[in-house]
């Protein structure tokens, strides 16, 4: 007991430490900026952070563009039980940091059980955590999906392993909790490559004759037994389904009217794949990476550079090449040979375990297939990793073909496979099956050596140079940097959003970057989502270009067309980069200078500029400006709008008796099932209005609700409450009460 606990301390101890060694900025109070960071995720998670620490559940973000539904989207991650508690609990960026620091550690934690389940010991475990928790994730900082999901991949292998070899239910169990968390992180790609490796990886187990020993005291199974097996395993993996069906129900929901329902238009599920000539990064990374990019210099970088020694001999030293292997993007989309002509970048194409696991990982590889195809080697098969290391070598390889993109042809027509993107994203596999090959090699190495000193010395060597290997690429090929303070800090003070909160009704703002004014708690257009519902990508509502700025100091003109799709869109405002000509813009100044926030977010010194779009008068012929609701009854006119008091999921329309009857009467929300409108008692019927809602009113009495009641959620929640429910009763009845799940438990 004393050691099973000392060994726990060493190892929270040892991934407490990587996490200090890669991430010490954020401990300090840092925070990251670029990428998809402040268009994308900050954003999310501030809506849903003001809305948890109001008391309220958010299902609907009005926020981006007309709005969509949070859980449809799923990348808020909204019913994930670490966001709900950190985001409630902490300010943003104290969340946001928590969260990732704590998934390293989980992902590390996790990776070192399952090499220890596979029969690794010592340093090998370690190496194979080190190499996949820290080869694979830094690099996709930017991606806040990427550790919040890819964390739980090893948990889920642990669990299969660990329940292959005992046959003890809570290992069952722990897969459904495992594949149910991954799903409410809200990133379903990751999950389903985690489903697809979970279920290839068993059938390998199970049927490949020795390799489905249970190693220890549990015996062969019989036929009856290796069936029970995938029968347990199958239903762990429908109950974690089940777990996060609140999660999974809507974001089907919203994938049966997203535009990746058809592949077309600006949807490409190629982007994101690893050119072919791009994969030597894996062996050469000499060739592609510079150390020019990094944008750190510090004591950590120093030793990183002296224990990594192929760096010495970088682009650095070659300032011809250096230029050009800076600007990594540019040289991996040059990369044309045998491959998509899809766009891709650094980070989604992104696959390096450090030069030293690769080797270690290569010589397992020769010596392994010596051993299969030559008689007079004897292959000894000691641990489950040495019974599996065809499979490891397999999937690996697979899931490094894929990321080229080389079967995307095949995969159009799988599902799955044509609705996610990124097929770089397989390396993860990869990455996997190198760590667990580094690490037995390590280990077989380690037996070798007569000697103790000269075991640690390797041990050593191969730590040291493998991580300051990982932490140097880790700053090369990024799309973020740390920063202190972090700039979503200054929130509270921006000008912009006070002024836009002091407004008397809602304000809807054209800004640059999309979605990043939504930190201001405001909505704006134009808008970025992951999966976007199809009306967001059509053509016939897609907002006009945004008219380039004219010569230096002067106003840019406005453009017809976009002045009349943000009058019927219900946009109040407009922040820009350069001033406004009034005249054209029918707008009226309001504010100009720098933002505490904003200037900092876009890293601009020069003053932005605040508008408010004018009301039209009966006597001129203006544009027309309602705001967010408006009747329509030959002419467009203004109702007073209420909503910021009530959840995100209510509306209410007031009416003006005197000026509105027999009236259509527009929402500026997008259209989508789950909302309904009610007048006093009487039920609406709502029907299309290009991109919104519309109902029609017989009168102006009285006000409009409209209600956010969807269905999927709903019974998405109780599907899960039910299931949550089961497993409990199970696990009650198998703990408490075993001799009446005997029957049941006998062939597992």
């Amino acid at each position: 007991m004393f050691f099973r606990i000392r060994q726990s301390l060493i190892l929270f101890a040892v991934a407490f430490a990587m996490t200090l060694l890669f991430w010490w900025p954020l401990y300090r109070g840092a925070g990251f900026i670029g990428g998809d960071l402040y268009p994308y995720f900050f954003p999310q998670k501030a809506f849903y952070s003001d809305c948890l620490k109001s008391g309220l559940f958010p299902l609907w973000n009005d926020l981006a563009g007309f709005g969509y539904p949070v859980l449809g989207e799923s990348q808020t991650g909204a019913a994930y039980p670490l966001h709900f508690v950190l985001y409630r609990s902490f300010e943003l960026n104290t969340a946001y940091n928590i969260e990732h620091l704590l998934h390293y550690v989980i992902c590390f934690v996790a990776t070192w059980l399952f090499a220890r389940r596979m029969g690794l010991a010592g340093p090998s475990t370690y190496l194979t955590a080190l190499i996949f928790t820290y080869g694979w994730f830094p690099t996709r900082a930017c991606l806040e999906w990427a550790i919040l999901t890819g964390a739980w991949l090893p948990v889920a292998l642990w669990c299969v392993e660990s329940f292959l070899q005992t046959r003890l239910w809570r290992f069952a169990f722990g897969l459904s909790f495992a594949i149910g968390l991954q799903l409410l992180a809200g990133h379903f790609h990751l999950a389903f490559i985690t489903q697809l490796l979970v279920v290839s990886y068993t059938g390998y187990r199970v049927f490949s004759g020795k390799s489905a020993i249970a190693v220890g005291p549990v015996q062969i199974p019989s036929a009856r037994g290796r069936y029970s097996a995938i029968v347990g395993l199958s239903l762990a993996l429908i109950a974690g389904v089940g777990l996060a069906s609140v999660q999974v129900l809507p974001t089907w929901e919203l994938k049966q009217r997203s535009s990746r329902v058809v592949t077309g238009g600006d949807y490409d599920p190629a982007y994101g794949h690893m050119p072919p000539m791009y994969a030597t990064q894996i062996v050469a990374p000499w060739n592609w990476y510079s150390l020019l990019a990094i944008d750190e210099d510090n004591f950590v970088r120093d030793i990183a550079e002296f224990v990594a020694p192929w760096h010495w001999f970088g682009p650095r030293h070659d300032p011809q090449n250096a230029s050009q292997l800076y600007e990594l993007d540019r040289a991996i989309n040059q990369c044309r040979f045998v491959t998509p002509t899809s766009g891709t970048n650094k980070v989604e194409a992104h696959c390096y375990c450090g030069i030293v696991p690769v080797w270690l990982s290569i010589l397992l590889a020769i010596g392994w297939m010596r051993c299969k195809f030559s008689r007079s080697t004897p292959c000894a098969a000691e641990s489950v990793l040495q019974q599996t290391t065809g499979f490891w070598l397999m999937a690996g390889l697979l899931a490094l073909i894929y990321a080229t993109g080389f079967f995307l042809p095949i995969g159009r027509h799988l599902p799955g496979f044509r609705f996610f993107r990124g097929p770089g994203r397989y390396g993860i596999v990869t990455t996997l099956a190198i760590a667990l090959l580094a690490g037995e090699m390590l280990g077989r190495i380690l037996k070798r050596l007569p000697a103790q000193s000269t075991r640690l010395l390797l041990t050593i060597i191969v730590f040291a140079s493998t991580t300051g290997d990982l932490w140097l690429v880790s700053r090369m090929v990024k799309y973020t940097v740390m920063v202190s303070p972090p700039r979503i800090s200054f929130r509270e003070d921006s000008v912009v959003r006070k002024l836009l909160l002091a407004e008397p009704a809602p304000a809807r703002l054209l800004a640059p970057g999309p979605n990043v004014c939504n930190l201001l708690g405001i909505s704006c257009v134009p808008w970025y989502l992951g999966i976007a519902p199809a009306e967001y990508v059509d053509p016939q509502n897609a907002m006009p270009a945004m008219p380039k700025p004219l010569a230096s100091n002067v106003p840019t003109p406005g453009s017809p067309e976009l002045i009349e799709w943000l009058s019927r869109s219900g946009v109040t405002h407009v922040l820009n980069f350069e001033p406004l000509d009034e005249a054209s813009w029918n707008v009226v100044p309001v504010w100009s200078g720098q933002d505490p926030l904003l200037n900092r977010v876009w890293g601009r010194f020069e003053p932005i500029y605040l508008y408010r779009f004018r009301q039209s008068q009966a006597s001129d012929n203006s544009p027309n400006f309602p705001g967010r609701a408006y009747s329509i009854d030959g002419h467009a006119r203004f109702l007073w709008t209420d909503w910021r008091n009530a959840p995100p999921g209510t509306r209410r329309v007031v009416l003006d008796p005197d000026n509105i009857e027999n009236a259509t009467i527009v929402l500026t929300e997008l259209a989508y099932p789950g909302w309904t409108a009610r007048q006093g008692e009487k039920k609406l019927e709502i029907r299309k209005q290009g991109l919104f809602r519309a109902v029609e009113i017989n009168n102006g009495n009285g006000e409009i609700v409209w209600t956010y009641e969807p269905w999927t959620v709903y019974i998405g929640a109780i599907v899960s409450l039910l299931t949550l429910f089961l497993l409990a009763a199970i696990a009650h009845l198998r703990y408490w009460h075993p001799s009446l799940l005997r029957p049941i438990r006998e062939p597992l």
